[in-house]
C-alpha cells in the first residue's frame, strides 16, 4: 500500500492525542485519589481526636452509651478496653469481634498514643484507613472507614476517560483530513520546472534548492555530454580525414606497384613514399590511442612512480638529436633535477611531442632550447619542463587553440613536417592527468615557449641537487 499524507497526519495525531489525553486524565485521577485519601486521611484523625476529648471525662458505661447515641455516620466506631476487647463497634453491633489488642493500630497507639494506619481488614476483608486515639486509662477509641484502591478508583473513572477519548479520537480524524488539505495546498503548487516558490515552507527550501541544483547539474550534464558528442563526431570526422590521405598514398602506389606501371629505377622512390606514409599512418593511430586512454581514464594506476624530468629530457634530446641535425637546428639542454610522480611513459610522450615539435616548427640554422627545473605557480612549488624555439611562432588569436585536436596554425607546413596535429593535445591531457598544466607565449615570427607544468614529488635516491648538463 502507498503511503498517505492524510493517513500519516492521521495516525500521528491520533496516536499523540489519545496518549496525551489518556495521560492527562489519569495523572488528574491519581491527584483527585491522592487529595481524597489526604482529606479522608485528615477527617478521620479530626474525629478520632474530638471522639477521644468526649470519651475521656466518661465512665465505661457513659462511654457505651455516648458512642451509641453520638457517632452513627459512614465512619466505623470501635471502643477497645485496655486489655484488647472490643467493647463496641458500630458495624458489628454487638457481634463478638475476637482479641484485638495485637492489631497494628492498637499496638502504635499504646506506644505513641495516636496511630493511622491502612490495612486489610480481617473482619470485614476489605482495605481500611484506621486511626487509633489512646485514652488515659488504656483503652482505645478506634475510628476507621473503607478504602479505595488505587485501582478501583481508576475504575469508577473509566467510563468518562472512555468516552473523552472517543470525542477526542472523532475530532482527530476531522483535524487530521483537513490539516492534510492544508499541509498539501502549497505542495501541489511547487513547479518542478522551478522548484523554489516564494510561499515554500522553510523546512522544505532544503530539499527544493537540492532538486534546483540538481536540475541545473543535469542541465549542465546534458550540454556537456551533447559538446562532448560534438567533440567525439568531429574527431571521428577528422580522424577520418586524416587517416585518408595516408592511406590513399599507400593504396595508389602499391597498386601501380602491382600492376607494372611503374619503372624499375622508380620502384624505391614508391618504396620510400609508402614507408614514410605508413610511419605518419602509425604516428597518427598511436595519437589516436593514447587520447583515447586519456579520455576514459583507463591508464593503469599501478604504473605511477616517481619520475625525474632531467633524465627524461636528456634521453629525448638524445633520440631527437639527429632530427634537429638534419634539420640544421641547435638543441641544448640545461637546469635541475625535478621529480614528479606519475606514468612515466606518458611524460616521455609529453616531453617528447614538445620538442619534437618545436623541430617540426623552427627555420633552418635556429635554436631550441630545453630546460627543467622547479618553480613557484599559483604559490605552490611545481616541476617544469620548458622547451623554447626560434621558429615561426604563433598568431596572437590561435594561442588559445594550439592544444585542440588536428589545430594547425600553417596546415601546408605541418603537412611537410609529417605531423599528426595531436601532439599538443596529448601534452594537455598528460599534463592534466597528473593534476599540472601546460602554457604557451609565442610571438610570431620570432619563436614559441611551452612550459609543461607537474606536481613536484621527492623521492628516495633521487637527488635534488642543481645539475647543469652541456648542450646535447
Amino acid at each position: 500500500m502507498s503511503k498517505s499524507l492524510s493517513r500519516t497526519v492521521l495516525a500521528t495525531l491520533l496516536a499523540f492525542t489519545l496518549l496525551a489525553v489518556l495521560a492527562t486524565a489519569v495523572s488528574i485521577v491519581m491527584m483527585s485519589y491522592f487529595t481524597e485519601e489526604a482529606r479522608l486521611e485528615e477527617t478521620l484523625v479530626s474525629k478520632a481526636r474530638t471522639s477521644a476529648e468526649m470519651l475521656e471525662p466518661c465512665s465505661f458505661n457513659e462511654r457505651l452509651e455516648l458512642l451509641r447515641d453520638q457517632f452513627p455516620g459512614p465512619e466505623r466506631f470501635t471502643y477497645i478496653t485496655s486489655e484488647g476487647v472490643v467493647a463496641f463497634d458500630t458495624t458489628m453491633q454487638d457481634a463478638p469481634m475476637g482479641d484485638h489488642s495485637e492489631r497494628p493500630e492498637v499496638l502504635a497507639a499504646e506506644g505513641s498514643g495516636e496511630s493511622v494506619v491502612v490495612r486489610r481488614s480481617q473482619t470485614l476483608d476489605r482495605d481500611t484507613l484506621y486511626v487509633a486515639e489512646r485514652l488515659s486509662d488504656g483503652s482505645i477509641i478506634r475510628v476507621s472507614q473503607d478504602r479505595f484502591s488505587l485501582a478501583a478508583f481508576l475504575g469508577t473513572a473509566a467510563l468518562p476517560v472512555g468516552a473523552l477519548l472517543a470525542c477526542a479520537a472523532a475530532l482527530v480524524v476531522v483535524l487530521s483530513r483537513f490539516l492534510a488539505k492544508r499541509i498539501m495546498r502549497p505542495l501541489q503548487k511547487v513547479n518542478l520546472n522551478d522548484p523554489m516558490p516564494i510561499d515554500a515552507y522553510e523546512e522544505m527550501r532544503p530539499l527544493l534548492q537540492r532538486i534546483s541544483d540538481q536540475q541545473r547539474q543535469l542541465m549542465q550534464q546534458n550540454e556537456e555530454l551533447k559538446r562532448a558528442d560534438g567533440l567525439r563526431r568531429e574527431f571521428s570526422s577528422n580522424v577520418s580525414h586524416e587517416m585518408k590521405t595516408p592511406l590513399q598514398v599507400i593504396s595508389g602506389s602499391a597498386e601501380m606497384i602491382a600492376n607494372g606501371f611503374v619503372a624499375k629505377d622508380d620502384v624505391q622512390g614508391f618504396g620510400e613514399r609508402i614507408y614514410s606514409e605508413s610511419q605518419r599512418l602509425r604516428a597518427l593511430i598511436n595519437d589516436v590511442l593514447v587520447l583515447s586512454r586519456l579520455d576514459e581514464s583507463s591508464l593503469d594506476a599501478r604504473e605511477s612512480m616517481p619520475v625525474s624530468l632531467l633524465d627524461i629530457a636528456q634521453v629525448k634530446c638524445d633520440q631527437l638529436r639527429p632530427l634537429a641535425q638534419a634539420r640544421g637546428l641547435r638543441l641544448s639542454l640545461d637546469g635541475t633535477n625535478a621529480v614528479v610522480f606519475g606514468s612515466e611513459s606518458l611524460i616521455e610522450q609529453a616531453v617528447s611531442n614538445l620538442i619534437e615539435n618545436a623541430i617540426r616548427y623552427s627555420n633552418e640554422g635556429g635554436r631550441i632550447r630545453v630546460q627543467v627545473g622547479q618553480s613557484k605557480q599559483d604559490e605552490v612549488l611545481r616541476a617544469f619542463v620548458r622547451v623554447e624555439d626560434e621558429g615561426i611562432g604563433i598568431p596572437e588569436d590561435d594561442l588559445d587553440k594550439v592544444f585542440e585536436r588536428f589545430f594547425r596554425a600553417e596546415k601546408s607546413r605541418s603537412k611537410e613536417t609529417g605531423g599528426t596535429g595531436l601532439g599538443l593535445a596529448i601534452v594537455k591531457h598528460a599534463a592534466l592527468y597528473h593534476g599540472g598544466d601546460v602554457s604557451v607565449e609565442s610571438t610570431l615570427g620570432e619563436g614559441s615557449t611551452f612550459t609543461l607544468w607537474l606536481p613536484v614529488q621527492s623521492a628516495p635516491g633521487i637527488s635534488d641537487e642543481a645539475d647543469a648538463l652541456a648542450p646535447c
